[in-house]
């Protein structure tokens, strides 16, 4: 059991889950997580902030029936409807019918879509306070933090700050506490790579949140994963803030990116030429040419140059009717909440039909790049190919 008083009338009655190793399918959790959830006893009854993954449901009702009789909770505060948060919350209803789900106007139509069936409900607004039983609730948005549902709670007589995803981090820790757990160094390692995988496509969002949480004065910060943060908690808020702005794609003018990888080394050539071509004419190019090889080291290093350059140009030779693989794996790692408005185009090389340069476009287009036509090379160049390459070279400064 992991029970414990976090304040005057405040307990923390969440799970704690050393043997999670992936997390929505792709992300890994080396040191597991929690699912956090909190109870408030008021002079109206209790109130619990955050529900549980459905698995762990039965474990968090029991939790909180040490502190209280699940019926003796009138609210429920929901910052977020992600199923490791929402997914047990008909174990709740099916136990305490009259349970009033508080909640953002997103989350309660997600919730009537994971629940299906009625239940009580009011929705949080910002600006508009709740008063239960001596404490009073603000709604603090925090938009794509990482899903639009996102909405904090504040309580006021506390000074504490339920976050859900936000300030958070995937780590299971037995001692609940920031200020209590030994393995800071695994923490703060962990949070990093969470907010990365999870946060980081969204850094101008982050940046809003920031802005809000810092006008508020908090002593706790209660997340929905990870520990309790009762140690310097806006610290913990400098950090996201950090880690977004680093995140924050530039769209420098003058900046281009070339990716390119070439079998028998024609999209190499091409790739050259186009980086001299650009650089005579005034622009800073950063050219990667990558192979199976040497991936794993290049990745990230094209990964931070696209997110810095104003336009960004991907070159492949056909390989069995499509783009080689890598260049799939770079857009993937490529959120279009960064790649939005870069100017962005596809070249190289083929020898029978050219479904790389096309293919790679598409995928160009639907990061919501400002894509420039592509250019296709049928092995080397001949004249009439040479002068459309030339013509493609000036349409990139167009």
């Amino acid at each position: 059991m992991h029970i414990q008083e976090i304040a005057k009338d405040l307990y923390y009655v969440g799970v704690i889950d050393h043997s999670l190793k992936v997390f929505d399918v792709a992300i890994l959790t080396e040191y597991g997580t929690s699912y956090n959830s909190y109870l408030l006893r008021t002079k109206e009854g209790f109130l619990l902030f955050e529900g549980s993954k459905e698995a762990f449901g039965e474990e968090q009702i029991a939790h909180i029936e040490e502190i209280c009789p699940l019926k003796e909770i009138s609210y429920l505060f929901v910052t977020h409807t992600e199923p490791d948060h929402s997914g047990a919350i008909h174990l709740l209803l099916e136990k305490n019918p009259e349970l009033t789900v508080v909640a953002s106007g997103p989350a309660l139509m997600n919730l009537q879509k994971i629940l299906r069936r009625p239940f009580k409900k009011v929705q949080m607004t910002p600006g508009k306070d709740m008063e239960i039983g001596g404490y009073t609730f603000s709604f603090v948005p925090g938009t794509n933090l990482h899903w639009p549902d996102v909405m904090f709670t504040y309580i006021h007589e506390l000074k504490a700050l339920v976050s859900c995803d936000a300030f958070g981090a995937h780590f299971a820790s037995d001692a609940v506490f920031l200020s209590k757990e030994p393995d800071k160094e695994g923490y703060y390692k962990a949070l990093r790579y969470y907010f990365e995988n999870i946060m980081g496509p969204f850094p101008s969002f982050v940046i809003k949140a920031c802005d809000l949480v810092e006008k508020l004065d908090i002593s706790l910060i209660l997340p929905g994963h990870g520990c309790i943060i009762d140690e310097n908690p806006m610290e913990q808020v400098r950090l996201y803030r950090r880690l977004a702005e680093e995140g924050l794609p530039k769209n420098d003018p003058n900046l281009v990116t070339i990716c390119a990888a070439s079998a028998y080394g024609y999209t190499k050539e091409l790739a050259e030429r186009t980086a001299k071509f650009l650089e005579e004419r005034g622009k800073e190019v950063r050219l990667h040419i990558i192979d199976a090889l040497n991936y794993q080291e290049e990745k990230p290093l094209v990964l931070q140059d696209i997110l810095h350059s104003g336009m960004f140009l991907l070159g492949s030779p056909t390989l069995a009717g499509d783009a080689i693989v890598l260049f799939y794996d770079i857009l993937n790692g490529l959120p279009w909440t960064k790649a939005q408005g870069k100017t962005a185009s596809a070249f190289g090389d083929y020898g029978w039909s050219g479904e790389a340069v096309p293919n790679l476009s598409e995928r160009l287009r639907q990061l919501k790049c400002r894509v420039l036509p592509g250019f296709r090379a049928n092995f080397r160049m001949d004249e009439a190919q040479e002068e459309e390459f030339s013509r493609w070279l000036e349409s990139l400064l167009a």
